[in-house]
Formats: structure tokens, sequence, C-alpha cells
């Protein structure tokens, strides 16, 4: 599967609010530098994330996590960012071809999320880093 760049900043998004202790209010400047992502980039996937509900704002304040990195499935931020969620359209067959793929991917990412990506991050790094110390 290839990886859109929104779906890599979303994650870098999330990551960056998960870390953020007492769920602050941050704003977009400061995620955006911290992440090394440009600032409307970072604004638009945060907007994205605020429709997606895994995000809160408040205008003057910022962003913070509206959900445990925990609750957001990678299907989930997948559909914030990919598929923008169900299709709209009346068509049956178009629903039903949606329906069947949401359903497919769930079995095989079931209960991967957000913040299991994370941890793996981490422990690849540790890993890497004992390798060359070792």
């Amino acid at each position: 599967m290839r990886m859109n760049k929104t779906l890599a900043y979303g994650l870098a998004c999330l990551h960056y609010l998960g870390n953020q202790r007492h769920r602050k209010w941050n704003e977009v400047s400061d995620i955006a530098s911290s992440q090394n992502l440009p600032v409307p980039y970072a604004n638009k996937v945060l907007q994205a994330l605020v429709r997606a509900n895994f995000v809160e704002s408040q205008k003057g304040k910022g962003y913070r996590l509206n959900k445990d990195l925990d609750d957001i499935t990678v299907w989930n931020l997948m559909e914030a960012f990919t598929f923008n969620h169900a299709p709209s359209s009346s068509e049956e067959t178009l629903i039903k071809l949606y329906e069947t793929l949401k359903e497919r991917v769930n079995h095989w990412l079931m209960g991967l999320s957000v913040q299991d990506i994370i941890e793996m991050m981490k422990a690849e790094e540790e890993r890497k880093k004992n390798k060359d110390n070792g």
C-alpha cells in the first residue's frame, strides 16, 4: 500500500499531540515546526483530524487531542485522509463496494491503533540504536 503525504502528516500531527501531557492546546505553528511540516499543510491536515473527531480546535487556542491514540484505529485514520469517509452517492453498488473494502481492511488491521504504530516505531528505533552500539 502506498501512503500519501496527507496520511503521513496526519500520523505526525497525532504523534505530536499524543505527546502533549494533559491535552494542552497547541498552535498549528508549533505542531508544524516540531514535525518539519509546512504550516498551511499542517493546518489542512489538522482540520481533517477535527472533521474526523480525533482532534478538537478552538479559535485563539489551537488544537488538542479529542480521543486517545489507542482509540484511533488505522482504518479510521486511512478513512479520514484517503477515503474521506463513506461515499455520499446514492448508487447502491458504490456503497456496497466501499462497505466491503472497509470490512476487509478492518479485518486485516483489527486492533491496530495509532498508538500501536507509534510504539512500533519507537521499538524499531531502539533496536537500530542497540544494533549500532553493539
